[in-house]
């Protein structure tokens, strides 16, 4: 006999998951309701009980996913030994533009979650700092350095100037968008036409 979708099974914890990260990245965690996640999987909110024991150990579960997988592009980028140290910066700023869009409630509530002290999203910042001191772009950036293109600074900096400009619009983005009077798809259209102009000032920073 064919399970409902209203049954436990693989299935069942698998949609609610995907559910879950949908909801929670759009919303956060404190807007989001159980029965919204479980209605958008097609079950029932006890399942979320049943299989993850809170709404709240769901939400740690999609955010370290979700952090994994962005360190994961990010470390593709920075070790792409086909681009140099400029074309990843440009790089970088669309794929954290690109995290911003898709998750607009991520960046403050790691902030949030790194000052209390979370263990989980703590880690991965720790993994994210190591693997970029490593990695190709670092070197690529020392030896520009060192041939005088750029001024002695760390990679901490370029990242600092790269953060600031794409994570603080995702952040502020309700301010910015009342006193603009802008709709979401414009400020959207917004965020990605100043990729470029990002890029172009951080390395400017730089020289």
């Amino acid at each position: 006999m064919k399970q409902s979708k209203t049954t436990s099974s693989p299935e069942s914890r698998d949609r609610i998951k995907q559910a879950a990260r949908e909801v929670f990245l759009q919303k956060g965690l404190d807007a989001a309701k159980s029965h919204e996640i479980a209605a958008l999987a097609g079950t029932n909110p006890g399942l979320i009980s049943y299989y993850f024991k809170s709404k709240e150990k769901l939400f740690d579960l999609v955010l370290e996913e979700v952090m994994n997988e962005f360190i994961l592009k990010v470390e593709a980028v920075a070790n792409n030994s086909a681009t140099n140290f400029e074309q990843k910066v440009y790089a970088l700023v669309d794929c954290y533009s690109t995290m911003v869009l898709e998750s607009p409630y991520l960046p403050l509530y790691s902030l949030n979650v790194i000052r209390r002290g979370q263990k989980g999203v703590v880690r991965y910042t720790k993994q994210m700092r190591n693997m970029l001191h490593r990695s190709v772009m670092s070197g690529q950036f020392k030896q520009e350095i060192q041939a005088g293109k750029y001024k002695p600074a760390t990679i901490a900096l370029v990242l600092m100037n790269l953060l600031g400009l794409t994570i603080f619009p995702a952040i502020a983005s309700p301010i910015i968008q009342n006193m603009g009077d802008t709709k979401p798809e414009e400020y959207e259209r917004l965020i990605r036409s100043r990729q470029p102009q990002i890029a172009e000032w951080v390395l400017f920073t730089l020289s």
